[in-house]
């Protein structure tokens, strides 16, 4: 596939020229791991929005917005692979981060 080829080169430069904590970095992880997905790619999808969420930790805050999308990515990821378990820990997790940062009727917080 011609775009996943075209975001993992983009990943390759952006590691090679940027820390790890760049939230340039982090968002194209994020993106090229919901690709993943989207194509049935579980597995990359999953490795690719964990590095993601390892990398968003080193640099936000607990509550940051940015680490509950990825949590809510990484949940939908697990629940495509049948990993219920897993997902429904991510979700959980994902509605604390979100419960802390923005309003109980906040779109984002009733999503979850």
């Amino acid at each position: 596939d011609k775009a996943i080829n075209i975001m993992q080169q983009c990943v390759g430069i952006q590691k090679q020229h940027l820390p790890t904590s760049r939230k340039e970095l982090c968002t194209s992880l994020n993106n090229l791991g919901l690709y993943y997905a989207e194509k049935g790619m579980l597995h990359e999808a999953i490795g690719t929005l964990e590095e993601c969420l390892v990398a968003r930790r080193l640099f936000l805050p607990p509550e940051h917005p940015d680490i509950g999308t990825t949590l809510w990515n990484l949940g939908n990821a697990y629940k495509e692979g049948k990993n219920v378990v897993k997902a429904t820990e991510l979700f959980w997790e994902c509605l604390s981060v979100r419960e802390k940062r923005l309003h109980a009727t906040h779109p984002d917080v009733i999503a979850v």
